[in-house]
């Protein structure tokens, strides 16, 4: 099993969104359980890698392993990781689907098996799940964080808005992909042999509402309907145009300038501990 086409791709709006992405702003579940410097980690679907060598940093005595399917963002983070002159971490061609192929990876190998907006891209989130679960030790955790683009939300209210969320859920859904997991993390982490009292379920959110947080938010959004390999899906998927597309932009540029405007982005995260 592979992990399926991304959604995204990897154009510059998408990786401009994931290399903001730190421990603090995007892993806030994970902090306590950062605690031992000598931790053994494995970041699964990292991206740019900046989460990746944000944790490396804080466990100097330990390791992270961090894994993507892109060759263009693992040659992308391996240059982070350089440029902050990080070396207890490492960056890999893989999947968690396919683990078997990459050095260094065992099962229950790794204190923490970490996944940061992962599961919303998968086809099969469940099997991923279950495979996190194999390569954590007993008594490690697998942490998972991701978001809920139903309960995503914004002020003022614009029918373009509507229209955006609406395109973006059913292109999500037509490859088979759930862009409302984060609701159900902990009900996927069940299904892979978790017990519900094994696992810690919260709620974070991103918000962005000041001039240079719409800046940045509805800039990098406005670009991706329009430049990213989501228009490519959304054109085969046959569920909006090119028309539908730059109206959505358009809308994207609209929203930025409004000197009252908020927008919401819910996060699902649990901490499954294996303990079983």
């Amino acid at each position: 099993m592979s992990s399926g086409p991304y959604l995204h791709g990897h154009h510059a709006s998408v990786l401009r969104s994931h290399s903001w992405r730190t421990v603090d702003n995007s892993c806030p579940h994970l902090l306590p359980h950062l605690n031992n410097p000598s931790l053994r980690i494995l970041d699964a679907g990292c991206g740019p890698g900046t989460i990746s060598v944000d944790l490396a940093a804080r466990i100097p005595l330990g390791s992270v392993l961090a894994i993507d399917p892109s060759v263009e963002v693992i040659e992308k983070a391996r240059r982070h990781a350089e440029e902050k002159g990080v070396t207890n971490v490492r960056f890999e061609v893989g999947d968690i689907f396919n683990w078997n192929a990459i050095e260094g990876i065992e099962e229950g190998g790794f204190d923490i098996v970490h996944a940061h907006q992962v599961l919303q891209h998968l086809q099969d989130p469940l099997c991923a799940m279950k495979e996190m679960k194999k390569l954590t030790r007993k008594g490690g955790i697998v942490a998972v964080r991701d978001c809920d683009f139903s309960a995503m939300n914004h002020y003022p209210p614009h029918e373009g808005m509507s229209k955006w969320l609406d395109l973006y859920r059913s292109t999500a859904k037509s490859i088979k992909c759930d862009p409302d997991i984060g609701k159900r993390l902990h009900a996927i982490a069940m299904q892979a042999g978790f017990l519900r009292d094994d696992i810690d379920v919260s709620v974070s959110a991103w918000t962005f509402s000041t001039p240079a947080e719409r800046a940045w938010w509805c800039g990098l959004w406005a670009e991706r309907s329009t430049k990213s390999d989501y228009k490519a899906r959304v054109l085969e998927s046959g569920l909006g145009t090119e028309e539908d597309l730059e109206e959505i932009a358009r809308t994207w540029r609209e929203m930025e300038g409004k000197e009252d405007g908020w927008f919401a982005v819910i996060n699902g995260e649990v901490v499954a501990h294996n303990r079983v």
